[in-house]
């Protein structure tokens, strides 16, 4: 008998751990800098030029009540406009849309190949989240990491999706320098190459702001890939230089060495 008892404790015991873990994994706070630039532009959206798929985009933001710059910022994170992109838990496109989402909205894991519709699937759902959750801080972890990763009561969520967003929103801030200069994006939306590889994203973010510091002329960018090991998937953050006609990639390495002392520049 007292073994039983022992037994049930044990399992009382174990429960309470996995429900106290549970918790306080969805504990952190949204970053009030973070949700002051997300709030801006529900509020007050600014004029956007140049970017690739901008007029199907503008459609879709149009369409779900969303504003222009979360959809770019999302599409830029995820796959840099890349309609064939494709990861590796499967998500498919410009907005790396899976296709059990997909299917929800009623299109085929083929069809998320068109950009139109990619695009549309992922606006769509991205804007369902946000009618459901009514914080756009919550609303983007959770295209990431799906409602669990979020407490909407508490307003708190889950690390690696507070990680995502400060990630979307390092290109938010980029779409929204251009536009507060009225550059348009395709003047700057140029080729890349990888100055380093970070597997700690505020180091990535720290490195970033260094440089832009460094060297305000230059365009630089962090995009995030995935790294496959055999038992689970990581995360690198790489540092991207654009370059094209005026500067050519050997100079700007140097420009990057002379005014920060690093001499990693790698080309790919």
């Amino acid at each position: 008998m007292k073994k039983y008892i022992w037994f049930f404790v044990c399992l009382w015991c174990w429960l309470l751990v996995c429900v106290l873990t549970e918790n306080a994994a969805v504990a952190m706070a949204p970053d009030p800098g973070i949700r002051a630039d997300l709030e801006s532009i529900f509020s007050n959206p600014p004029q956007i030029q140049g970017y690739p798929f901008q007029q199907v985009m503008e459609a879709a933001a149009d369409r779900y009540g969303l504003p222009l710059p979360l959809v770019l910022a999302v599409a830029r994170g995820e796959s840099f406009f890349d309609p064939s992109a494709k990861s590796a838990k499967g998500a498919v496109g410009i907005m790396q849309v899976l296709p059990s989402t997909a299917a929800d909205y009623g299109v085929n894991e083929k069809d998320l190949l068109d950009p139109e519709k990619n695009i549309d699937v992922g606006v769509h759902y991205l804007a369902d989240l946000y009618a459901q959750i009514q914080d756009p801080y919550l609303t983007l972890a959770a295209y990431y990491c799906g409602c669990s990763g979020v407490d909407k009561e508490n307003l708190t969520l889950r690390k690696d999706c507070d990680e995502y967003v400060r990630y979307i929103n390092t290109h938010l801030r980029t779409i929204l320098a251009r536009a507060e200069a009225g550059v348009p994006a395709s003047q700057v939306e140029e080729n890349h190459f990888v100055l380093a590889r970070f597997d700690n994203f505020l180091d990535a973010e720290n490195f970033l702001e260094f440089l832009a510091g460094k060297l305000p002329d230059l365009s630089f960018d962090t995009y995030r890939r995935e790294v496959v090991h055999t038992d689970h998937i990581r995360y690198q953050y790489q540092i991207l230089a654009a370059y094209g006609a005026e500067k050519e990639r050997t100079e700007i390495c140097r420009a990057v060495e002379e005014s920060t002392g690093f001499a990693f520049c790698r080309f790919e």
